[in-house]
């Protein structure tokens, strides 16, 4: 009998679509939509092992998901789910940046903005990304509360609203730039660089020694632009791991 096949007791929180909360005795897992175009399942194990995660994605399927993935995941944290039936989906380049030196200073005016409305960077990402990786408001607001401080960065048009934007997660030791994305219209002025920099000496100033973020491995401008700016891609890669059973 598969993992996904036993006979299990779920408690759910929470209604489909929108986020819910998977628990089995201690076990403990989120689940919420990939994003407003992608009908699959974004899932995030807290507690439990390879029999829990395969009753969860068997909750998300009968619930209406096309298939359930997993947060990006280093090597040493895919064994359950790989118990539980997923396998390779994507992988995502890891890249770190020391922060020893503070760096060049930024090309535009980036403020820090953490009140700015979700909906306004929900617009830039939209515009920014192809369809699979855009957030909707929950992946947002995972990304922005990832960490327990964070802070949104922005660049903002002529009229006052933001036009690119970037969330950074402070952590004692390592901090991490969670997003960035610039509107296809204001592409190709070095905005993103800037939001880039500016994130780094927030992280340097927040006594971080490091800054990671991850992309694409065939996000090659993207990879190109942060190896400019000081990050070495890391010899192990995060994996997004995937079940449609």
């Amino acid at each position: 009998m598969a993992l996904a096949d036993q006979p299990v007791n779920l408690s759910q929180r929470g209604t489909w679509p929108g986020k819910i909360t998977l628990r089995r005795g201690w076990a403990r897992a989120e689940a919420r939509p990939w994003n407003d175009v992608e009908p699959q399942a974004s899932l995030r194990l807290l507690r439990g092992g390879a029999s829990f995660l395969g009753a969860c994605t068997a909750r998300l399927i009968t619930l209406g998901a096309t298939g359930v993935i997993s947060p990006p995941l280093p090597l040493s944290a895919r064994r359950s789910w790989e118990q539980a039936g997923f396998e390779t989906y994507v992988d995502l380049a890891l890249m770190r940046r020391s922060l020893e030196e503070p760096g060049p200073a930024p090309d535009h005016l980036v403020v820090e903005n953490p009140e700015c409305p979700l909906e306004d960077l929900l617009e830039i990402d939209a515009a920014a990304f192809p369809p699979f990786w855009r957030f909707n408001r929950e992946g947002l607001e995972e990304a922005i509360q990832a960490t327990s401080r964070s802070t949104t960065l922005t660049i903002q048009g002529g009229d006052g609203n933001p036009i690119a934007y970037a969330v950074v997660g402070f952590g004692s030791a390592i901090s991490y730039l969670q997003r960035v994305a610039v509107s296809p219209e204001w592409q190709g002025h070095g905005m993103g660089r800037s939001l880039v920099r500016v994130a780094a000496r927030k992280a340097r100033g927040a006594g971080a020694k490091a800054l990671l973020l991850n992309t694409q491995t065939d996000n090659d401008p993207a990879i190109k632009l942060y190896e400019d700016e000081g990050f070495v891609r890391l010899p192990e890669p995060l994996t997004l791991l995937h079940s449609a059973d």
